[in-house]
């Protein structure tokens, strides 16, 4: 056994197992035991040490092999490691002793595990009692873990942000002047899984500030319409990733998403939606290099995350499917509706258009997005919305102009129906080098009773560029130049056409009316695997498509911890 022994040890490195876990915390389980030398792929008849491995594994079988048989023989092996396999075949000697198998267990077979035992005594006792404290503090984690099915993760914004520039008041309807603030946003995670597969979600949110225009949020842009009706409207563009959800109350804790996640089979993955769900949540790609789940390690605003068409009427409870039509295609279905818990009917007179009609009776989006993969770094896919809302902006966050998030004047009661057309793409030229962009046209239909309903046409584009690891593993830089939801036309019901000088569109209304053009620059800095710091910058130009409002810069400084 001596020749065996030594060949099995010094000519291979698979009895790295306890030393493994002696070395990086790892388990025994990581490897498999075997009981034929067959079974390991990489040894051949003809190797060297084949008897000797033949030998150990069916007499004495203390080998073992790793999970995809093979053995990896050829790599150094260190004297912890040695005291790993010979403790292995200590353990299956007294095993064999203790049953009596003498014809098995031959004294010149002792004698050398004897020699060996002492020659590596120091050894082998460090290694068991680093198994001991492993086993000691396995069985505490065991006790006072949290939870055998949960983990809890987390995402804290810190944020210093101003209004550099363009928060003037050239309309004249009282619009404030900003100050620098310092913001927050905290996100906790709890995921469970049953099966392996499976994921529930269950998130508490909170947050200091709201989006610009609503109340206690940034003010600038002026709504050149409702300025001449003299009223006091700004715009929403250039809100930012911690900027609090409307309706969100600033500083509450509430329930965020609330979702299961399981598979059917090998091609079809369901996600169902209790509170809060978004297209985002379940859609196998939105086509960004800049984008992330939470927003605090992507982009400064929420406009540059991806393609608007999965903002609108998004953000409630529902269903989302993905299909694996073949490995480079994926069909997604998806249904939400905001108003899903509200059990008051929607009619056609009533006034709860924003608060009610249940899962299917009230505000809804339904989605349908092809995905095409044809190589693992080129991806683009074509997105169709289908939705209906009343008297809350189309799109979630209020991404983009009033004009475009609020066409009331095409309904006598701000109901619409809305169709969405969306083809978006990414290609990621390199892995220090990315780029995507997108095209949406938005089409919202009056839905008043007994009167002639007018539309409205919004548009938004953008291309972005990404440049991941810049300058460090974990940085990311990112430049964005498009153009948020705009309406090019909203028209005017017949009952409001008198109040308006006969105008039949609202955008002819506007003076100096322009496109509006998003900006942004930002560059992430990972300080560690749980901080990362990203300065940045947006500019607004013509913001709610008007060239008569000044030019919006937002200055931004964000810190993110993630655990």
């Amino acid at each position: 056994m001596l020749k065996a022994l030594w060949c099995g040890l010094l000519g291979v490195s698979t009895w790295v197992i306890a030393a493994e876990v002696w070395a990086a915390e790892t388990t025994y389980e990581s490897l498999a035991q075997i009981t034929s030398v067959s079974q390991l792929s990489d040894v051949q008849p003809t190797d060297w040490a084949f008897a000797a491995l033949q030998s150990l594994v069916e007499r004495y079988g203390c080998i073992a092999g790793y999970p995809n048989g093979t053995f990896r023989g050829n790599r150094a092996m260190t004297r912890y490691e040695f005291a790993a396999g010979l403790n292995a075949c200590l353990d299956r000697v007294n095993e064999l002793i203790a049953t009596a198998t003498a014809e098995t267990v031959q004294k010149e077979d002792l004698v050398t595990l004897q020699r060996l035992q002492e020659e590596f005594t120091a050894e082998l006792a460090t290694l068991r009692g680093r198994v001991d404290a492993l086993e000691a503090k396995t069985a505490t984690l065991e006790t006072q873990q949290f939870s055998t099915t949960t983990k809890l993760s987390g995402e804290v914004i810190f944020a210093i942000t101003d209004v550099l520039s363009g928060d003037s008041d050239p309309f004249g309807v009282g619009v404030p002047r900003n100050s620098t603030i310092f913001a927050n946003r905290v996100r906790l995670n709890l995921l469970s899984s049953f099966t392996g597969k499976d994921e529930l979600k269950i998130r508490l949110q909170a947050g200091s500030t709201p989006h610009p225009q609503r109340a206690g949020g940034f003010r600038y842009g002026a709504d050149p319409f409702l300025a001449s009706l003299g009223s006091l409207q700004t715009t929403p563009e250039g809100s930012q990733t911690f900027n609090q959800e409307f309706p969100d109350q600033a500083g509450s804790v509430e329930i965020g998403t609330v979702s299961y996640k399981f598979p059917v089979g090998d091609k079809l993955r369901i996600a169902v939606f209790a509170n809060r769900g978004e297209h985002v949540d379940y859609l196998p790609t939105v086509f960004s290099a800049v984008g992330d789940e939470d927003g605090g390690s992507g982009s400064l605003s929420t406009f540059a995350q991806y393609s608007p068409i999965y903002r609108i009427v998004s953000h409630g409870a529902g269903v989302g499917l993905n299909y694996e039509l073949s490995p480079a295609i994926n069909l997604s279905l998806g249904y939400l509706a905001p108003n899903a818990s509200s059990p008051e009917n929607l009619t056609p007179s009533s006034s709860n258009g924003t608060t009610a009609g249940g899962l299917f009776n009230g505000r809804y989006s339904a989605l349908a997005q092809l995905t095409i993969q044809p190589t693992r770094n080129l991806a683009f896919g074509l997105t169709y919305v289908n939705g209906y809302t009343a008297g809350t902006p189309t799109f979630l966050n209020d991404v983009g102009t009033i004009s475009a998030n609020s066409p009331s004047l095409i309904s006598d009661n701000s109901r619409r129906t809305i169709n969405a057309y969306g083809v978006a793409g990414l290609w990621q030229v390199s892995s220090k080098f990315a780029i995507n962009g997108w095209f949406m046209y938005t089409n919202q239909q009056g839905q008043s009773a007994g009167i002639n309903n007018e539309s409205a046409d919004v548009y938004s584009y953008a291309i972005a560029l990404a440049f991941p690891d810049l300058g460090k593993d974990g940085n990311l830089g990112g430049i964005i130049v498009g153009v948020p939801p705009y309406a090019t036309r909203s028209g005017v019901v017949p009952l409001y056409r008198p109040f308006l000088g006969g105008a039949t569109d609202v955008i002819s209304t506007i003076p100096n009316r322009a496109t509006p053009v998003h900006l942004e620059a930002f560059y992430k800095y990972q300080l560690n695997d749980n901080i990362s710091i990203t300065p940045g910058v947006i500019w607004l130009i013509a913001p709610n498509q008007t060239s008569d409002n000044p030019d919006v810069v937002i200055g931004t400084i964000r810190t993110t911890f993630r655990f």
